[in-house]
């Protein structure tokens, strides 16, 4: 049974037996969330050949008895349908035009079972986004952003990322970024750097890889940033 599933259990079990008969009528979890992934589909916007851009505000909108319903698990329902867009994205190969938020409010318009999503972005075209690299520790939850067209990452303060773990060397591997590509680079490390598990030297650098280097996993990721008008 998946999360959502587990919600709309969980909504049953707040709400008194008397309504329970009621819900197949009614709104539920899973059917929010596939209507935020519809709607990220539907305004999918191509940038380049491997870069897709979508909103990363999404307004939903439901009815005054199904908003009063979700208000009951609003923290834990608004946590999930992020993880599921993000996941959604992740899967599609999707960029957010900004930091991810998902806001959920009632009309007296819509009837019971029913949902409105409003997908927006900052006023942000393809031509006017720029994509700013960054490396982020999995393993810790660290985010470091890429500013220069090689960082060096390894356990000594003199590397550009200095990362605390015994297994790396002081210089272990290299992110290089030439505005629109990146590649990495072993710095002839006592450990090696692995990119997908693959031990490598120099190499191109998909947007998402994972690199293992000593005991910590990282991964690559483009994050698009409006350009400053």
């Amino acid at each position: 049974m998946g999360f959502l599933d587990k919600l709309e259990k969980g909504i049953e079990r707040v709400v008194t037996g008397a309504f329970s008969k009621t819900f197949k009528s009614e709104l539920q979890p899973i059917e929010i969330g596939s209507a935020i992934r519809s709607e990220m589909d539907g305004n999918a916007s191509i940038v380049s050949r491997d870069r897709i851009l979508v909103p990363n505000k999404f307004e939903v909108t439901l009815s005054a008895a199904d908003y009063g319903r979700m208000k009951l698990i609003s923290e834990r329902l608004n946590q999930e349908l992020r993880n599921q867009a993000q996941a959604h994205a992740n899967k599609q190969g999707y960029q957010f035009a900004g930091p991810l938020t998902i806001s959920v409010g009632e009309s007296s318009s819509l009837g019971i079972g029913q949902v409105y999503v409003k997908a927006s972005s900052p006023n942000v075209a393809a031509a006017d986004v720029e994509w700013s690299p960054r490396l982020e520790v999995l393993t810790d939850g660290l985010v470091f952003e890429i500013q220069k067209a090689r960082t060096s990452v390894g356990r000594d303060p003199s590397a550009d990322v200095q990362i605390h773990d015994n297994g790396l060397s002081r210089k272990h591997f290299e992110i290089i970024w030439d505005g629109s590509k990146a590649g990495i680079r072993d710095l002839g490390s006592t450990n090696g750097t692995f990119v997908e598990g693959v031990k490598v030297r120099e190499q191109a650098l998909p947007v998402d890889s994972i690199i293992k280097a000593g005991n910590k996993s990282f991964t690559f990721k483009l994050v698009a940033k409006a350009v400053a008008g």
